[in-house]
């Protein structure tokens, strides 16, 4: 079988981004987490998304001075950079790693999660990553579910990151028959299901307001009758996090399916909103979370990058 043949500009970026990692993998963790911080600031100085992350948290949080929204939006960026440092060199942050620098809120949640499987929600809040490292080295059984990425080296080199530790992956390309496999084993399905999900997406509110939200997760939910657990792991300071296990949430029964996943994502929905009223500068704000709904309509232009 022939190799791949790749163009130039992904073996540049997939060239560079090998750099990088190599690069922060000779610093000390403290160092490397202050120059993802430095990153990230500097990507908001120079205005990368910084409209489109202003204009959400003005309709996030409306009662707050402009002032007050740009340092949030800041402190994310930097926040994001030193996400991006920790998943850069995630093959360095093992067991010894977990036990040092991450507390678990609700252990006895993670431990029923273990134990029966699920879907385990998580967000773009925070290091969304880490929680699979937590978990294999806590006994709960996860696989990842991922998108498929335009540059297949950079895709590769990711997912190797992503399984180092013992964490399964599904692709999403012809995912159903491995979710069910995984949850009827007891295992758990990681899923992120935050973002704008277009005409297909669940539209229910977010921060007081409609937006269009993925199905999936709610769907298989429905399906199988298993648990939802929305999961979070939040920044303390430096290297230092905790890891929050929420109350699962069953599908109800009593209804038809299709209002059942329209609660059951208003449920967890609202669960998110929770968190990052909790600590905003952990969520990811240049994603244009209601596109679909049309709030962005009337508001100086927004673009996606």
């Amino acid at each position: 079988m022939k190799k791949p043949r790749h163009s130039l500009r992904h073996l540049a970026e997939y060239s560079a981004l090998r750099a990088v990692v190599f690069a922060l993998d000779l610093m000390p963790l403290r160092m490397a987490l202050c120059c993802g911080a430095a990153m990230g600031h500097a990507a908001w100085a120079l205005g990368i998304r910084r409209k489109v992350s202003l204009i959400n948290l003005s309709l996030a949080f409306p009662e707050m001075s402009g002032r007050d929204r740009a340092a949030i939006g800041a402190r994310s960026y930097a926040n994001f950079g030193r996400f991006a440092v920790e998943f850069a060199r995630q093959r360095r942050l093992g067991r010894s790693h977990i036990e040092k620098h991450v507390r678990v809120e609700n252990p006895e949640i993670m431990k029923r999660l273990g134990e029966e499987g699920g879907i385990g929600l998580a967000f773009h809040y925070g290091n969304w990553e880490l929680l699979g490292v937590l978990q294999s080295y806590g006994g709960v059984s996860t696989r990842f579910l991922v998108g498929r990425q335009h540059n297949a080296l950079v895709d590769g080199f990711v997912n190797r990151l992503r399984s180092v530790h013992g964490i399964g992956l599904i692709s999403r390309d012809g995912a159903m028959r491995e979710i069910f496999r995984t949850i009827r084993d007891r295992g758990v399905v990681a899923w992120l299901s935050d973002q704008d999900a277009g005409r297909a997406g669940v539209i229910v509110d977010f921060f007081g307001m409609p937006a269009s939200t993925p199905r999936g997760a709610a769907a298989i939910a429905v399906k199988l009758g298993c648990p939802v657990y929305p999961t979070f792991m939040i920044r303390e300071r430096g290297p230092f996090h905790t890891a929050v296990y929420t109350e699962p949430i069953l599908p109800r029964r009593d209804i038809p399916a299709e209002q059942a996943e329209v609660e059951l994502t208003r449920l967890y929905t609202s669960r998110l909103e929770e968190m990052i009223r909790r600590r905003p500068d952990l969520y990811w704000w240049p994603h244009r979370r209601w596109k679909t709904t049309g709030l962005y309509r009337g508001r100086e232009a927004v673009r996606e990058g």
